[in-house]
């Protein structure tokens, strides 16, 4: 039987929207104009579409969850909306001297990141309490399918984890100018892309269980590969992560694209 979505949780989804969506395409389409919207000035116009990717991507997976109002399709979801945030927070925390400090849009940064975390888990008990769990239907993953997510999942956990601690070194190292903060605000990407493999650890393999979480990452890695050809500033070839880029974010499309066509119908 499916299990609806409380109020709560809508109300979540549709206020996450309210924010994604507007900065997202500001920081897409007008990634030179940071200076007037964003919560920090980006000079690269490269990072402020890296940013904003994220904030499309996960459009489709909030329109979605709130489309089909599933809990058993939203919950493993909401361990990557947690992780995210909190990784956001710590890059807030480390970079705070880059902040607009009091700015309005500073401000809803804050209260997005924090809120976040703090309300998710009081709603998921809040679900818990009147709809009860959500089952395990539905068909199951082969198991293949969970080795290579669990796989997957722990080695972009790791990477996140690297990429966040050594941001200078790697900054360093970016195909194209590129501040340490930003690199870390990144990493929540890669840790988000990590929640939806990690999940596959979990006992309960139903298909419904990780679709939106793969449907994300498909997402993200679709509008950064997108982003990374039609960017409006120089792409250069010969730094040592200028390949290792394009193959993440293919990788994370097709592996959403393949599942999707393998499930599609089931």
């Amino acid at each position: 039987m499916r299990r609806p979505l409380i109020f709560q949780f809508r109300l979540l989804f549709f206020s996450i929207l309210g924010v994604i969506i507007p900065f997202g395409a500001l920081l897409c389409f007008f990634p030179s104009g940071t200076d007037v919207y964003w919560t920090w000035p980006i000079p690269e116009p490269r990072s402020a579409m890296l940013i904003g990717s994220a904030y499309l991507g996960a459009i489709l997976y909030y329109v979605a969850a709130l489309r089909h109002n599933d809990w058993q399709q939203v919950e493993n979801g909401l361990g990557g909306l947690i992780v995210f945030s909190l990784v956001l927070l710590a890059a807030t925390m480390a970079h705070w001297d880059a902040f607009k400090p009091y700015h309005p849009i500073t401000l809803v940064w804050l209260a997005f990141y924090y809120g976040g975390p703090f309300l998710a888990p009081i709603f998921y008990r809040l679900q818990i309490e009147r709809m009860g769990d959500a089952s395990d239907k539905g068909i199951k993953l082969a198991p293949a399918v969970r080795a290579w997510l669990i796989t997957r999942g722990v080695f972009y956990a790791v990477l996140a984890l690297v990429v966040f601690t050594f941001a200078n070194i790697i900054a360093a190292a970016w195909p194209w100018s590129i501040q340490p903060l930003e690199v870390r605000v990144f990493s929540g990407q890669i840790a988000l892309v990590s929640w939806s493999g990690l999940v596959a650890i979990r006992s309960r393999r139903a298909w419904p269980w990780h679709r939106l979480g793969l449907l994300s990452a498909g997402a993200i890695g679709t509008i950064q590969f997108i982003g990374l050809l039609i960017g409006p500033t120089a792409y250069e070839g010969s730094s040592p992560l200028a390949a290792a880029l394009p193959l993440m974010f293919a990788e994370w499309l097709s592996v959403a694209a393949v599942l999707f066509v393998l499930y599609r119908r089931r």
